[in-house]
């Protein structure tokens, strides 16, 4: 079961949801068009639903886990201090989603930053657009795994147990890192077995319409009936 647990808790992962692009707030930037499927802002603040089954599947098996959305945070509070917060944050292993590759951007500067204020930790990608783009991934320091696929709740578990008991990477299925002499190590084409049922997530409201920043302006008329 997923308990809260206090600000500053050691974790063995804590998942961050990076916005589209980490300095959006200090940049004017071209937005572009955006579907009006997308119930977000171009900062893409609504994570894949899948952070919360792999949360709640490593809770169930007796893993510290939390969720950040750091892009939510940064578009709803102007004061917020993305910085900081990382900082304070306590985790063996932060992971970081490249699921939609606008993204692209927002996760490097993260993991980027995440590597420089807990240089100790363990950087973890994963999401469609990091499995396709896990070796130019395993190119960036600042990067130690890359887990790849669009069903990661057992290889999370695989890497977290690992790490706790010294255990061979090579066991972990769809893994891909770098070794000690520099070498990246790819097992993509593994497949972890059957998870069984993934239980339910303890997050409600995830997919809820989120409050746009203040001042964000409405996207123009399409000229099309509501």
């Amino acid at each position: 079961m997923l308990r809260a647990m206090p600000f500053g808790t050691m974790h063995d992962l804590i998942l961050i949801h990076p916005p589209s692009v980490f300095d959006f707030r200090e940049h004017a930037l071209f937005r572009g068009p955006i579907a009006e499927v997308i119930p977000s802002s171009e900062q893409f603040e609504m994570y894949p639903i899948g952070i919360t089954s792999i949360a709640a599947y490593l809770a169930k098996n007796g893993y510290a886990v939390r969720i950040v959305n750091l892009a939510r945070r940064m578009v709803a509070e102007p004061s917020f201090d993305a910085v900081r917060h990382l900082a304070a944050l306590r985790s063996r292993v932060f992971g970081i989603d490249l699921h939609w590759l606008p993204h692209a951007q927002g996760a490097l500067a993260v993991a980027r930053l995440v590597k420089r204020l807990h240089p100790d930790a363990r950087v973890l990608m994963g999401g469609l657009s990091a499995s396709y783009y896990r070796d130019e991934l395993m190119r960036e320091p600042a990067v130690d795994f890359v887990l790849s696929g669009d069903s990661t709740e057992e290889p999370s578990r695989q890497l977290l147990r690992a790490l706790r008991e010294r255990r061979p990477l090579e066991d972990v299925a769809t893994l891909t890192w770098r070794r000690d002499d520099g070498a990246v190590v790819d097992r993509p084409g593994d497949r972890p077995a059957a998870t069984g049922r993934v239980p339910p997530s303890p997050w409600s409201g995830t997919a809820r319409r989120p409050p746009r920043r203040v001042g964000t302006p409405p996207r123009a008329p399409t000229g099309r009936p509501p």
